[in-house]
């Protein structure tokens, strides 16, 4: 009996941080939730420049680009547009990037799937923003190619991502109250996306055009997308705001003794 005793006090003593120890897991957990709260603000700036920006090209410039019939892409070729386009963009593509790692970083499980395709759909971000469209209605310059596959990835990518992504999330409790908002938005752009590929139909059949009521309603259906994709970014970042806060409100006192199965609590919204 005396061996057993002295074989739990053993098992008990090494799983028992010592108090130095647990002060400095307790600070750095605090540190994490610094660096994450950080890298969710980051994004919000992104989201909210990218989204700022476009409604003021559509405003501005509506009399240069139609934003009900032509892509947004076209900013590039307006005077005083070009640059304010390709900002936009690039400041969104980190943004995204931004929340990622942040996300990673408090303890999201993206790994795989979700992590490339939403690095995938910032990388299309950038190489639309640095390859601009051709001016003229047919793509004839790499670079205008380039673009068009870029833009192709930024309809495709990111709705798959965020299916991709809630699913993952739902494995998380921390990570769970976001996935229904992902899910709709994700929905809302994968919608908006295919419809406005079913809208380019009448480039190669114009009769198809009835189908849209007759009108060419391809850039405000492209810019809508846009719009939902922005807010699937918006919608993580916002929660890492709230996972970061409540790791930074966190005032438990570092456990450094008793049952190793029953830690204390974190009082989370205190």
């Amino acid at each position: 009996m005396s061996e057993l005793m002295r074989e739990s006090s053993k098992q008990t003593q090494a799983v028992t941080p010592s108090p130095v120890h647990a002060h400095h897991l307790h600070v750095g957990r605090r540190w994490w939730g610094f660096g994450t709260l950080l890298l969710a603000l980051l994004a919000l700036l992104a989201a909210a420049r990218c989204a700022i920006t476009m409604v003021y090209l559509g405003f501005h410039f509506s009399n240069v680009v139609n934003p009900i019939t032509q892509p947004a892409s076209y900013y590039v070729f307006v005077d005083g547009g070009a640059a304010q386009f390709t900002s936009a963009a690039v400041a969104l593509a980190l943004g995204t990037l931004a929340v990622l790692f942040g996300m990673v970083w408090a303890g999201a499980h993206l790994a795989g799937k979700p992590m490339v395709l939403f690095s995938v759909w910032a990388a299309c971000l950038l190489l639309a923003a640095i390859f601009p469209t051709d001016n003229s209605p047919d793509i004839t310059s790499f670079a205008g190619w380039v673009h068009q596959f870029a833009g192709g990835g930024i309809l495709l990518f990111l709705s798959i991502a965020g299916f991709t992504a809630a699913r993952r999330l739902t494995e998380s409790p921390d990570w769970r109250p976001v996935v229904p908002t992902v899910r709709i938005l994700s929905v809302g752009a994968a919608i908006l996306a295919g419809a406005y590929v079913a809208s380019r139909i009448v480039q190669v059949v114009p009769d198809a055009m009835v189908l849209f009521g007759g009108e060419d309603i391809g850039g405000i259906l492209q810019r809508v997308a846009f719009g939902f994709d922005i807010a699937v970014v918006t919608a993580l970042a916002v929660h890492l705001v709230r996972v970061s806060w409540l790791r930074l409100s966190d005032r438990t006192e570092p456990w450094t003794g008793g049952d190793p199965a029953n830690p204390p609590t974190a009082h989370l919204g205190s």
